[in-house]
């Protein structure tokens, strides 16, 4: 069953409930996963359920119902938008959170890759069946120490620009739902000395942008073969 259906299922059961409902772990899970526009399809569901439900019985009970859907809905909705800061830790770290908690896909458009533990963590998520695409600079796979063709030989999709200019955006897309940018590039010099900034945000709009050209640059590269 789709996320949609499981969440439209199980509060569609609750119907006639005569106190406030709490939802169970995996409908809040299944919750999790729906985008913005998913949300609204299912509000709008649930208020033609109402409807239906007001004319067998009364507007009150119709009306409990579907303010209680609706504040569960905003109360488990999942939303992140957080900007972090290097020299430090934070930025890796918070990067290999996300790789790690990625469930299908990882898109990345990063410059240059040297920084081992980010670059090993891409082959775990990969080896556990995560889909993993990456876009990079073609110049940067000669920098000494770099990930770029051992994470094409591990299997992992890699593209270049194929240009004497550069591919030098850093940014990435985690399931679709979660997009992060910045200056940080994935180096441990980027960690420990520079001064750089990583933006972390689940906002529907900015992440379809990111997406969309993500596979607009992705459609006109050129393969890595490792």
């Amino acid at each position: 069953m789709r996320p949609f259906e499981q969440v439209a299922a199980f509060m569609v059961e609750q119907q006639g409930a005569s106190s406030a409902f709490s939802i169970p772990a995996e409908v809040i899970f299944a919750l999790n996963h729906l985008n913005r526009a998913e949300r609204g399809d299912l509000k709008a569901y649930l208020f033609n359920q109402a409807k239906k439900m007001s004319l067998n019985e009364t507007a009150h009970d119709a009306l409990f119902w579907f303010e209680n859907c609706y504040l569960l809905i905003e109360k488990y909705t999942y939303r992140f938008h957080q900007v972090f800061f290097s020299p430090g830790n934070d930025i890796p770290e918070t990067i290999l959170g996300m790789i790690q908690n990625a469930e299908q896909t990882i898109d990345l458009c990063i410059f240059t890759i040297s920084h081992y533990e980010l670059a090993a963590e891409l082959g775990k998520a990969h080896r556990r069946g995560v889909k993993v695409r990456l876009l990079t600079d073609d110049q940067k796979q000669f920098d000494k120490g770099s990930r770029i063709k051992t994470l094409s030989q591990e299997g992992i999709a890699v593209k270049t620009d194929d240009s004497r200019y550069h591919m030098h955006h850093k940014f990435g897309l985690i399931d679709r739902r979660t997009a992060f940018t910045g200056s940080f590039n994935w180096t441990y010099t980027a960690t420990k000395h520079n001064q750089e900034n990583l933006l972390v945000t689940t906002n529907y709009d900015i992440v379809n942008q990111y997406q969309s050209e993500f596979e607009r640059l992705w459609e006109s590269m050129q393969p890595l073969w490792g």
